[in-house]
């Protein structure tokens, strides 16, 4: 054996001996770290001890007595367990532990009593005017908008007040009021008569609308099944309203009341497009069907009329479709997502359903304008990493009421916006809006607004917001 062998197996020999020194070592650390076992003595004198937990759980449940009312026999409380364990009591509410201890009261021997007066003030809405804060209304600066009217049947969908997120609210009763009503009807249990009747929302203007004849009253619980069968004809909405025994006047159909006269109507046009032969034919299959259901006769329109009538105001909602929108511009840094939430939440502006737009609602719960943040959706992107240097305020000019100046609020919002965050207001191109553009879209809007009014649908309407819907 050379020189080089002899090192290698000596090298060899050296760390195997490191390795087990060090094994145990390291198990000696370990050794003087575990706990001792118990001498044997004490350990036969713990074992005659009852343990408390072998026979019970470690929280024991405690019988609860009902609070006694004024007037009724005490309840006695429940009796400790029989073992022989030492005794353990939970803390209970009986009338033993009344006796012993009593927690102040606000004026009422009964805990939980209030008076009614203070129940129903404690019901009551606690923000009715959140919606209109004075954000936009202390601020005037320089601010205008591009308007196009794009056309009816090719417009992208508008938000309009369904879109919000007020639970609740109007808002979602608007986009399809008849079939919410008939919903919330035919899910009662037990229907009581209706103390009140709901308006109806048929309107021969917008609507295509069929009588249904029927030969005695029908109860609203019969009818509000069928008529869920057929809430739409292809893309337009359907409403089945009733006629009260003792009212002349329509309403949405109820549980619990008797109608002597129903209807059928389905909207001639609204965003999709007109009513064509299509839907017609669908609609006339759904309304036959029910009528045969409850043995009425209805009386059919033409269908080349009512699909030329579909058309007409088709072609009049596309004049009077227009979206205006004005940016705010960072004159810096980009804003990250979650900092335009933040900034829209304390402004008043709710989510909309789909997380891509914060809605202003006025006092009615009905849309002002909208607020966009590139393509971000609030509920599913990151807010932290998702960021732009511009935000979008957008006007759907036919569904905003006119009586409130939507367009001015905007701007004004606008340019209180764009001083509160380092800003600048400008159009699409990125161009700082002039006052005299603001004046030219506002001497046009008062043209287009002149002609939904003389149509007899004005801006901001019922039958406005469902004909400039989806």
């Amino acid at each position: 054996m050379n020189e080089l062998q002899l090192g290698l197996i000596g090298a060899g020999a050296v760390i195997v001996i490191g390795v087990v020194l060090y094994n145990a070592w390291q198990g000696a650390r370990v050794r003087r770290r575990m706990p001792r076992p118990m001498p044997p003595e004490v350990a036969e004198q713990t074992r005659a001890v009852p343990d408390i937990s072998d026979d019970r759980p470690f929280i024991e449940p405690a019988y609860t007595a009902p609070r006694p009312q004024p007037g009724s026999p005490a309840v006695p409380a429940a009796p400790p367990p029989a073992s022989g364990a030492p005794d353990r009591r939970e803390p209970t509410f009986g009338p033993d532990a009344l006796d012993e201890r009593r927690e102040p009261t606000l004026g009422g021997d009964t805990f939980g009593e209030m008076d009614p007066a203070e129940a129903a003030l404690a019901q009551e809405p606690q923000a009715a005017g959140d919606a209109t804060d004075g954000v936009m209304d202390s601020v005037t600066g320089d601010a205008t908008a591009e308007a196009g009217a794009q056309a009816h049947g090719e417009s992208a969908p508008a938000p309009h007040a369904a879109d919000a997120t007020a639970a609740g609210t109007a808002a979602d009763a608007e986009a399809d009021p008849a079939h919410s009503n008939a919903s919330n009807s035919s899910s009662t249990p037990n229907p009581q008569p209706a103390a009140s009747a709901q308006p109806g929302w048929v309107d021969h203007r917008i609507d295509c609308v069929v009588l249904l004849r029927i030969p005695m009253s029908v109860m609203g619980d019969k009818v509000i099944p069928l008529a869920q069968r057929i809430r739409r004809a292809g893309s337009k909405p359907v409403y089945i309203e009733g006629q009260r025994e003792s009212d002349d006047g329509w309403e949405s159909l109820q549980s619990g009341t008797r109608y002597r006269e129903l209807r059928a109507a389905v909207q001639l046009a609204n965003r999709s497009g007109a009513l064509n032969e299509l839907e017609f034919s669908e609609f006339v299959t759904g309304v036959q069907s029910l009528a045969d259901a409850i043995d009425a006769a209805p009386e059919f329109p033409d269908m080349i009329e009512t699909v030329a009538m579909a058309r007409e105001l088709d072609a009049f909602a596309a004049q009077c479709d227009a979206q205006l929108s004005i940016n705010v511009m960072s004159d810096g840094a980009p804003w990250s997502a979650n900092y335009v939430q933040a900034v829209a939440a304390q402004d008043g502006l709710l989510l909309s359903r789909d997380g891509t737009r914060f809605v202003k609602l006025d006092v009615r719960q009905s849309p002002i304008f909208m607020l966009q943040f590139g393509e971000t959706n609030f509920l599913r992107d990151d807010l932290t990493f998702k960021g732009g240097q511009m935000i979008t305020l957008l006007l759907d000019v036919p569904v905003a009421d006119e009586d409130i100046l939507p367009f001015r609020l905007m701007c004004d919002y606008a340019a209180s916006l764009s001083q509160r965050i380092g800003a600048r207001v400008v159009d699409d191109q990125r161009r700082t809006l002039p006052e005299s553009a603001l004046e030219a879209i506002e001497k046009q809007l008062l043209t287009l607004y002149a002609k939904l009014e003389h149509a007899g649908i004005p801006a901001g309407s019922a039958a406005a917001r469902r004909l400039f819907s989806n």
